[in-house]
């Protein structure tokens, strides 16, 4: 990590972290428009590949609008740590949304699961497991982004009181 001090009171901080989130970010971008494209050409996916498009397939959609939401606040999540801003409220509250959004995902795919086990014959115990996993795994991560807001949270507000101090 290096530093660079320009004129006057103003302070550039320039970080390998900062060269890590800018590919991150691109990275994401890539992602946000690919998924985007999956989305729109799903079915015509599944009809190539002959697999069941069914109401249980038919989850993917919620469940993949949701994600690309997630992905788009990690992307203004690193679009902040680029301007050097990352404790600031507007993150505090995008990791409230991504915490809202990873419990909705999960209750999708226990949804998903449910339509599996209930509706169809042709879904195999290995699948019902794995859905099971990825939605306490969804689960969890909602509770990783609760404590990330409050720990954001009170760290913004240390912040704030420090630079009013000096």
């Amino acid at each position: 990590m290096y530093v660079i001090i320009t004129s006057g009171s103003e302070k550039m901080k320039k970080t390998k972290l900062d060269n890590i989130g800018n590919i991150l970010r691109l990275f994401m971008q890539m992602f946000f428009v690919f998924g985007i494209l999956v989305l729109i050409f799903l079915y015509f996916i599944t009809d190539y590949f002959g697999i069941h498009f069914d109401c249980f397939t038919l989850m993917v959609y919620p469940c993949g609008i949701l994600f690309l939401y997630l992905v788009y606040e990690f992307i203004n999540m690193f679009k902040s740590l680029e301007e050097n801003k990352p404790f600031s409220m507007d993150n505090v509250k995008r990791l409230r949304r991504s915490m809202y959004i990873t419990f909705s995902i999960s209750i999708l795919v226990i949804i998903a699961l449910l339509i599996a086990s209930f509706a169809y014959s042709y879904y195999s115990a290995q699948l019902k497991v794995a859905l099971l996993f990825i939605s306490v795994l969804f689960f969890g991560v909602g509770i990783a982004f609760y404590i990330l807001s409050e720990l954001f949270r009170q760290a913004t507000l240390y912040k704030e009181e420090n630079d009013l101090t000096i």
